[in-house]
């Protein structure tokens, strides 16, 4: 085991099989007094950056500095031109302190990689890795690495070094090697190797044991426990999809494992794990897991089935459904899927699943669920009530952007940004008898199928049943942001502003329509008729008259009129009109106009607008405005 922190530059170098076009070899002295020829790289980023730098003026002058010799563009033959070059005094130096903080933002193992740069940085990066454990071993990252070259012994051996301090350990996931890799990652995380499970894992990819005893050794158990006293500091687990199968042991696991788990403040899993994870928590309700973890985040998984609650709920407590039962008490953030732009198709999760959870986070802050269709069972097989996020009195903000589900969610008044970008429900709205309101109007069903619309004309709205319409009336009073971009054939202009009069105009701030086709804003078109009607910008700015984010493009009915009622916008910072037709002479006089009465617009994206000359988008830009606008990802 010693020999294998002494070798890892031969083990883990990237270029080891397609070596650099022009290496320099410097040679350097050893105990000896022979040499030992060891690889530089003349076009290290590390090399060109010491070069080109000044010495640091805040240093004081008597601090100590860490020469750069310039290396050679040809291989040295002799071992005294070698030395003559390394020893040579150079113009710039690199303050040691400035050095060290440079490499406490490096990670491992590919902090020793810049040993390879002079006969000086070598010495100083294994001064700083056998002196400061603590900093260099902190976070350790395999991630970009070959499976094969990370042994249990090499990574113990880094556990053992950092003293305690290692708190994110990032492993392999490459498709090829996923079941050897989550093996690794279960016994070494929760120290219980199952051997009935690793040998039935490996057997049939590695076919049987020998595989177990070539990677793990004679005892793998003992291995993995001397693991266990340094890993008290770990912050931080990602578990890939092939971890999914050792989470139906969980439940059996000891106090050994708990220890780990107390510290634990960010964890990332899969869609398709996430029901075991469930399970872990609810089938020993009386202990509590995980007091310190505020970040939960389910990836997008390819290959995540629908969450069942006949396969989720089965061993668990009966006090798990109790509404007191706080399973995750410090959860902050909890994030579900997260579509990658090749995915077309929404990853299934049973509702039940959801409303259970939300339950025993009572501190959430922050709730994003993407690229999910949440679905449930009732008398038709669909479960129709609303999701009831009440439950988490702290909520800021709520994602559900390339989701879909029966109904719109219930959320806290408390919350501060609401996106349903390409969502397949809306907000709710109310109806009013004499100016007060006495219940819901009915949620789109364009997106629905018959039978779901048959239930929902027979179940009332379970949300006011029982807490009273008053208490809910100001669910949307706090937003300051609201998304609704993308929505489709839903969204009308009459939905529109009945969902802006339950926001409090003072707050919200910024607003998202991008892409809602059926709303109009100059004209209302009738197949070949055009029916004008009521302008919707000079609506929603007597709703809204703060606003400072605007975003309405690729609507084809926003024109010069709507540019006329944005002008009344005086705290306006960001305006996206990508794509309308908005004619030149309309925008001409609104950035001359708006320039001199809102010197706060710093943007206005004018991509795809057909109508308006390049001139007049370089006129605008030398303004100091910008005519381009942010990519919006799917993923988190």
């Amino acid at each position: 085991m010693a020999g294998i922190f002494h070798d890892l530059s031969d083990i883990m170098n990237p270029w080891a099989q397609s070596p650099p076009p022009s290496p320099a070899i410097v040679t350097a002295p050893n105990s000896a007094g022979d040499y030992d020829d060891w690889d530089v790289y003349s076009e290290s980023l590390a090399d060109i950056a010491v070069e080109e730098a000044p010495r640091h003026p805040g240093v004081r002058r008597s601090a100590p500095v860490i020469p750069v010799c310039p290396l050679p563009k040809t291989n040295v033959a002799s071992p005294d031109e070698g030395l003559r070059l390394s020893n040579e005094d150079p113009v710039n130096r690199l303050p040691a302190e400035v050095f060290q903080e440079v490499l406490e933002n490096i990670e491992y193992p590919e902090i020793i990689f810049l040993k390879r740069v002079s006969r000086s940085w070598y010495a100083f990066v294994h001064e700083y890795v056998t002196l400061a454990p603590a900093l260099a071993f902190k976070y350790l990252d395999f991630e970009n690495y070959e499976l094969d070259c990370i042994s249990a012994e090499y990574l113990l051996s880094c556990i053992k070094k950092s003293r305690g301090s290692v708190r994110t350990i990032a492993l392999p996931t490459d498709a090829s090697v996923d079941k050897y890799s989550s093996i690794f990652r279960s016994s070494l995380i929760f120290q219980h190797p199952s051997p009935e499970l690793i040998t039935y894992t490996l057997g049939a990819e590695y076919s049987g044991t020998a595989a177990i005893t070539s990677v793990w050794g004679p005892d793998p158990q003992s291995l993995i426990r001397q693991a266990g006293p340094y890993l008290r500091n770990l912050r931080k687990v990602h578990i890939d999809d092939g971890f999914s199968a050792s989470l139906y042991d969980w439940k059996n696991f000891g106090d050994d494992t708990a220890s780990v788990f107390f510290r634990l403040e960010e964890f990332h899993i899969s869609m398709r794990t996430l029901p075991r994870f469930f399970e872990f928590l609810g089938s020993l309700p009386l202990r509590l897991w995980f007091p310190n973890l505020q970040i939960l985040e389910c990836n997008f998984d390819k290959l995540a089935k629908t969450m069942d609650n006949q396969q989720v709920w089965p061993d668990m407590s009966s006090v798990c459904f109790s509404t007191n039962f706080v399973a995750l008490p410090a959860l902050r953030i909890f994030k579900l899927g997260g579509v990658p732009d090749d995915i077309t198709r929404l990853c299934p999760m049973d509702q039940q699943c959801l409303d259970l959870a939300i339950r025993w986070m009572p501190n959430l802050e922050i709730f994003s669920c993407r690229g999910i269709c949440v679905m449930g069972r009732g008398s038709y097989g669909y479960i129709i009530r609303r999701s009831d996020f009440r439950w988490n009195k702290k909520l800021l903000e709520f994602d559900f952007s390339y989701s879909n589900t029966t109904r719109m969610p219930a959320i806290m008044s408390t919350c501060k940004k609401l996106t349903l970008r390409n969502a397949g429900v809306f907000p709710r709205t109310l109806y009013y008898i004499f100016g007060q309101p006495v219940g819901y109007l009915a949620d789109p069903v364009d997106m629905r199928s018959s039978i779901i619309q048959e239930d929902l004309r027979h179940v009332p709205d379970d949300m006011y049943d029982g807490d009273g319409i008053a208490l809910i009336s100001d669910e949307y009073g706090s937003l300051e942001e609201l998304d609704l971009s993308g929505s489709q054939a839903g969204l009308t202009n009459g939905r529109l502003m009945d969902t802006l009069a339950r926001c409090n105009g003072n707050k919200l701030r910024k607003i998202s329509l991008q892409g809602c086709t059926a709303l109009h804003y100059d004209r209302c078109i009738l197949g070949e008729v055009k029916i004008m009607q009521p302008n919707l910008m000079y609506q929603i700015i007597s709703i809204l008259p703060h606003l400072t984010v605007l975003k309405l493009g690729n609507n084809e009915t926003f024109s010069d009129g709507g540019l006329r009622a944005i002008e009344h916008l005086h705290e306006l910072e960001y305006l996206d009109i990508a794509q309308a037709p908005v004619s030149e002479f309309g925008m001409t006089r609104f950035i001359k106009l708006v320039k001199t009465t809102n010197p706060k617009l710093e943007t206005v994206v004018l991509t795809g607008c057909s109508c308006i000359s390049e001139q007049t988008v370089r006129m605008v830009e030398d303004l100091g405005i910008r005519t381009t606008g942010e990519a919006e990802s799917r993923l988190f």
